[in-house]
């Protein structure tokens, strides 16, 4: 654009000096869309290329319109409908992400330099659609300036034809803003944004307000309240199929757990994204979902799953003549072979590493895109060193120098880290410690530039603290008046009336509470025994489940009782309930003063007892045998058991690091494997786990009955138990 430059004067001058006379919204949502796009404009998401060849036509078909000249009608509803067309076949192409021809369009109305809704809704698109590098003319800073101006106008001259305008111009704001790492201009603009919504039925901008604030969370690591408004801007796209939120708010909840190293997560909400435009005609955007999914099965160490993406996605765009797509497959391609290549040995896979990243250099070089040309030659380099070629490594890492100039500071600290080793290898040392302290240095600058940037984000997150506290405060003052105000009125209007219904309610309160208290009190007695042995339940309130501990080392035997389970069957209602009273009687008899009792579960009792009365679990588990042995043969009942058995403390170095309660998941994983063993064998059994020495309590931060089975399964737990050889399986580890 020649007159580019001048034409952007003239046009901030008549934003500070000038005031519209009629603005309609700014989002082609709003606009007054002609009858014959109507369906290319509802349908502008799921297929652009319609919308580009059905808007094309009507444009071309305008006589008003002349594309070198711009609009020369002088009938303001015509040139209303010419410019809504433009904009909306620039948008279509944004979302192909042809954005050298979506830039031409709308640079081309922006040179009627006067301010109206036209040119707020144009520069909008341009701002919101168009990332900065491909819009040389209009930079974030400028672009936030011209919003702010207008904004300021827009208080002095409110516009009741577009209620909805200032909120999608902070929007805007808010993205530019934290695509700038402006923080507190973000969150003023949302604030705003956020008020001038309060009264405001709009489903999508709510939902793209909530987008907003989960990428301005994000941006200052504030993940608890990232996630919970990206999922709350999801669940509106969703609701209400909102294609172009949907997609950008499962992209970013993906990035987000991708951050996080929580692939799986991150894999679900992209595979998400690839499900909702696998619906729509956009194979761009479909593509572009494709290598999203891609990378995170790469990282997720599912190499064969992300190259059947990539190459899926390389077909979809192979006929589509969009060769930056195309180059950031061959990219991806290129950088999921080279990732298994560890020594020249994996030929086959370096040479497919060497085609797809030279096809992406090619391509990017071509489309003077240096930060992804350089990323090529840097896979590139690396190829080569392990194949034994340093010499041509350090030709192509002094050619990413000679590209980056002084940009890219993280592609060039690579780049000085690699040379340093290339020329180590060839024998020149003195190049080598010259490349590592330009490494070093490099590296530095990046620290101090990260450092900057953390603190920004700290004092973001003080002053959000701040804010957050100083709303509470007037929330609560205002609430107090309220409430104050409120309590005067009842009394002025009602005060007899008030205290006879204080004095009916105050008896009936009190004779509900009672009564409340009574049953709560018979409920309670009758939950902390079990209603047919009168053992203590392990779930009853203000029993000594977590309390037994007194510094002397306990066993937790966990049983399960197989004839408890078919005593109704066999006895009848009643003999059965006799039968558990006995048991119940018989247990705390026979193991006066030994070991505490507790049920668990109608088949199942809990056992505790200090180690220093047995000998080992086994002798613990076999005196638990012998008694069941006995009364089962008393009454005439089957008398194969399985005991699980835990000690307490678990962990010898840290006491409390599992607390009673806890325990009770471990109990159950060594009853789970003490019943196969029953099963198995047909008889009595048993099954104690024991943790390694001086264990880490770190590794059993969390479900102990998901962590119990990899501890197994890594050995640090090991197993004790009546048969020995047997083969254990675990639900967890077999799924």
């Amino acid at each position: 654009m020649k007159d580019s430059m001048r034409y952007l004067i003239a046009l901030m001058a008549s934003l500070i000096f000038s005031f519209p006379t009629l603005v309609s919204a700014i989002e082609l949502l709003d606009a007054n869309i002609s009858a014959p796009l109507k369906n290319v404009y509802h349908g502008r998401y799921q297929n652009p290329y319609a919308c580009i060849e059905t808007t094309e036509n009507y444009i071309n078909n305008q006589q008003s319109y002349d594309v070198n000249s711009g609009p020369i009608t002088d009938e303001n509803n015509e040139l209303d409908n010419n410019a809504i067309a433009i904009q909306l076949l620039a948008f279509c192409y944004t979302q192909t992400e042809n954005y050298h021809k979506a830039y031409e369009l709308l640079s081309s109305l922006l040179k009627k330099q006067s301010f109206s809704a036209d040119q707020l809704r144009t520069l909008n698109i341009l701002a919101s659609e168009i990332p900065e590098e491909k819009r040389p003319d209009f930079n974030n800073q400028l672009l936030i300036k011209i919003f702010t101006t207008s904004l300021r106008k827009m208080e002095l001259a409110p516009f009741a034809s577009s209620p909805n305008l200032e909120v999608k111009l902070l929007l805007t704001i808010t993205q530019l803003s934290l695509e700038s790492d402006q923080y507190r201009n973000a969150n003023l603009s949302l604030e705003t944004a956020k008020d001038l919504l309060k009264n405001n039925q709009s489903n999508k901008l709510h939902g793209w307000l909530a987008y907003y604030y989960g990428i301005y969370y994000t941006k200052i690591n504030q993940q608890q309240l990232a996630v919970a408004n990206l999922f709350a801007a999801d669940k509106l796209a969703n609701q209400y199929n909102f294609i172009k939120l949907s997609g950008e708010t499962k992209k970013s909840i993906a990035k987000l757990y991708q951050q996080k190293h929580l692939f799986s997560r991150a894999i679900d909400f992209a595979s998400q994204r690839v499900e909702l435009y696998m619906q729509t005609e956009n194979r761009i955007k479909r593509a572009e979902s494709l290598i999203q999914l891609a990378i995170l099965k790469e990282q997720n160490k599912e190499k064969n799953q992300s190259l059947i993406f990539l190459f899926n996605a390389l077909e979809l765009i192979q006929n589509e003549k969009h060769s930056a797509l195309l180059a950031h497959v061959y990219l991806e391609l290129g950088r999921t072979y080279s990732s298994h290549v560890i020594n020249k040995e994996n030929q086959k896979e370096r040479l497919l590493a060497q085609k797809y990243l030279q096809n992406a250099r090619y391509h990017f070089t071509r489309l003077k895109e240096p930060r992804y040309q350089i990323a090529s030659l840097l896979l590139l380099a690396r190829l080569n060193i392990i194949n034994d070629d340093p010499a041509l490594a350090i030709l192509q890492l002094e050619k990413i120098l000679r590209i980056a100039g002084e940009q890219y500071p993280e592609l060039r600290v690579q780049a000085f880290e690699m040379l340093a080793s290339s020329y180590e290898i060839t024998g020149n040392h003195q190049q080598a410690i010259l490349h590592f302290k330009n490494f070093h240095a490099l590296q530095n600058n990046i620290k101090e530039r990260l450092f900057t940037l953390q603190q920004l984000q700290i004092n973001e997150q003080l002053q959000l603290i701040e804010l957050t506290q100083q709303q509470r405060q007037l929330e609560l003052e205002n609430n107090d008046l309220l409430n104050t105000n409120a309590r005067f009125k009842t009394l002025t209007y009602g005060a007899i009336t008030l205290l006879i219904i204080s004095i009916l309610s105050l008896f009936y309160i009190l004779i509900r509470n009672r009564k409340l208290a009574e049953s709560e009190s018979r409920s309670q007695r009758q939950l902390n025994y079990h209603p047919r042995t009168k053992l203590r339940s392990q779930q009853a309130q203000g029993n000594e489940f977590n309390y037994i501990y007194h510094d002397e080392p306990l066993y937790y035997a966990l049983v399960n009782i197989p004839f408890l389970t078919q005593l109704n069957a066999l006895s009848g209602l009643f003999a059965g309930a006799k039968l558990e009273k006995k048991l119940g009687q018989a247990l705390l008899i026979f193991f006066t003063d030994s070991a505490d009792i507790f049920q668990v579960r109608d088949n199942q009792i809990l056992f505790i007892s200090e180690q220093k009365g047995h000998t080992s679990a086994q002798h613990f588990a076999q005196k638990i045998e012998h008694f069941f042995t006995l009364f089962s043969e008393k009454y005439h009942l089957t008398n194969d058991i399985s005991i699980g058995i835990v000690a307490f403390p678990f962990l010898n170095n840290v006491s409390r690091a599992i607390t009673p309660t806890r325990m009770l998941n471990l109990s159950s994983l060594a009853l789970y494997g003490a019943t196969q063993l029953r099963n198995s064998y047909q008889e009595s059994s048993w099954l104690e786990l024991y943790a390694i020495d001086n264990l880490q309590p770190a590794f059993f931060d969390g479900d102990l009955w998901i962590l119990g089975q990899k501890a197994i399964q890594k050995g640090i737990v090991k197993i004790h138990s009546s048969h020995p050889t047997h083969q254990f399986y675990w639900p967890e580890l077999d799924r």
